[in-house]
């Protein structure tokens, strides 16, 4: 792949993915205080800040690690602070350099520090021309993680009577308290409106007047907001797969999830019969999973390697999610489907593990997004509908983790959906590919154009992130990092099908926690 990624063994039981590269055992180097700032209005005006002091990184002798000190609360400052993690790279080429890049992965969740020491998969070109600075967000990884502790055993995530979404309601109701407490205050203020202030404290501490911005996926969220509060602050700013705060309502979301992944599967269905690396050949992959997911529907597939667990519709469903972030997964997707094709057929009674939610995951998305869902019958109708919309895969199971985190809280989101207020800003660039299974195609469309003056990049094909997945996709994002020049109206990218021939085991996507 045109990107690098490092990617961790697939489990057959548990379908679960890594969006941002994980970097075990980075530290972080020597600590810091901000200056105080004080709030004026909706963007904090900030008192001459201290300059960062770096140390080399840990792990990574290249790049420097240091900290930020910003307050919990943005609006009461004296109620608290922590430190905020940053990594910088600093430019190849300090006679041609541009400035700074932030780079966020998404998640949300995901550090920026390991994006950032991972160069974020950007070119040479970028890396010669720009310090790549990265971030942890606060509540994640080293600023400040989130913490919950135990809570007991989870409830099902596909509740079936009005009695089992009363139980997930109960649950991540008493998970909201437990990461409360264990979090403390800064649990509250994990939203994107705290975290843009978190970087252009970062901004000021490097003396830097602008930055410019390459987000991927959730990172698209907090690029938008640091736009909307700091116009004036952005050079340029790519939103690679984009989230759109527009999108109201869970039945919105659930359906734009689904159709975008049956969009990449139905890529996956194309190209099978055209390759001799798909192990469904002769056969056709939209007939193979709609009978597979009647199979599961009928409790009559069971998981790889475990014939006494039952495998259920959403569960297939994660396997294909699992193998649409990016396409050099189609084989093994084949062969996956293939193996559960040739199961004999029986009643199995047993389920899986409850996955349990996510407290951190919930903790930031559900400050920025209102999924408003009171009963077991609205909850129906959303799946019922998304299962209309998306006949095939039936659902995406991001999108329902999404909608159901944050049923049982008892804080609403602070900032829910709307229209954008994004001012004054210099011209962004958003690309989106048309089979992204988790920032789905529309989303990028819609913050396109919800954003005054940006370009549309479309990548025709499947995965997620359009810059790693094409080389004419890094081409154009690189020319507007680089010159400032954006893509003609209605730009394009072809599809890029896999290519097996350089392929390594580790180039294959495994699981982990793979978001947005």
């Amino acid at each position: 792949m045109a990107s690098p990624r490092s990617l961790q063994p697939r489990s057959h039981s548990k379908y679960r993915e890594s969006v941002f590269v994980t970097r075990l055992g980075r530290t972080a180097g020597v600590l810091i205080a901000c200056a105080a700032v004080v709030v004026s209005g909706s963007a904090p005006v900030q008192a001459a800040p201290k300059k960062i002091s770096w140390k080399r990184c840990a792990d990574d002798r290249t790049a420097q690690c240091g900290y930020v000190s910003v307050p919990i609360n943005w609006g009461k400052p004296k109620r608290g602070r922590i430190k905020i993690a940053v990594a910088r790279v600093k430019a190849k080429n300090p006679k041609k350099r541009l400035g700074v890049l932030f780079v966020n992965p998404g998640g949300p969740g995901g550090s920026g520090i390991d994006f950032a020491l991972d160069r974020a998969g950007l070119s040479k070109q970028i890396r010669e021309r720009y310090d790549i600075v990265g971030f942890d967000p606060r509540g994640v990884g080293r600023s400040h993680a989130v913490k919950c502790g135990n809570v007991g055993k989870a409830p099902r995530r596909y509740p079936g009577s009005q009695k089992g979404f009363g139980n997930l309601k109960a649950y991540q109701g008493k998970l909201y308290k437990a990461c409360r407490k264990k979090t403390g205050l800064l649990y509250d203020f994990l939203g994107a409106g705290s975290v843009a202030r978190d970087m252009d404290a970062i901004r000021a501490a490097l003396g830097a007047q602008k930055v410019s911005y390459y987000g991927r996926s959730y990172g698209t969220w907090l690029g938008q907001r640091y736009a909307e509060m700091f116009p004036k602050r952005v050079k340029r700013m790519t939103l690679d797969g984009a989230m759109n705060h527009q999108v109201k309502g869970a039945l919105a979301f659930s359906v734009d999830e689904a159709k975008g992944l049956e969009a990449g599967f139905l890529q996956f269905a194309k190209w099978c019969p055209t390759s001799k690396h798909c192990g469904l050949r002769g056969k056709d992959p939209v007939k193979v999973l709609d009978a597979l997911m009647l199979r599961a529907e009928k409790g009559r597939l069971h998981e790889i390697g475990e014939p006494k667990v039952r495998l259920t519709p959403p569960e297939l469903a994660q396997m294909v999610r699992n193998s649409m972030y990016e396409p050099i997964a189609w084989a093994q997707l084949s062969e996956e489907l293939k193996e559960l094709s040739r199961q004999k057929e029986r009643v199995v009674k047993a389920y899986g593990a409850n996955e349990e939610p996510d407290g951190a995951f919930a903790g930031i998305l559900c400050t920025d997004w209102s999924f408003p869902i009171k009963n077991y019958k609205q909850l129906a109708d959303v799946r019922a509908k998304t299962r209309r919309a998306a006949p095939h895969v039936r659902l995406n199971p991001l999108g329902w983790e999404a909608i159901t985190a944050c049923i049982g809280r008892p804080r609403g989101a602070k900032d829910p959906q709307r229209p954008y207020r994004i001012k004054g800003v210099q011209p962004i660039l958003v690309a989106g590919s048309l089979g992204d299974p988790a920032t789905v195609y529309p989303w990028a469309v819609g913050a396109q154009r919800g954003i005054p003056g940006a370009a549309l990049l479309t990548y025709e094909g499947a995965g997620h992130g359009a810059y790693g997945l094409s080389g004419c996709a890094r081409k154009t994002i690189d020319t507007y990092l680089l010159n400032g020049t954006k893509p003609a109206p209605g730009a394009r990218c072809p599809a890029r099908m896999p290519d097996f021939s350089q392929m390594r085991a580790e180039d294959v996507p495994r699981d982990s926690v793979r978001r947005f």
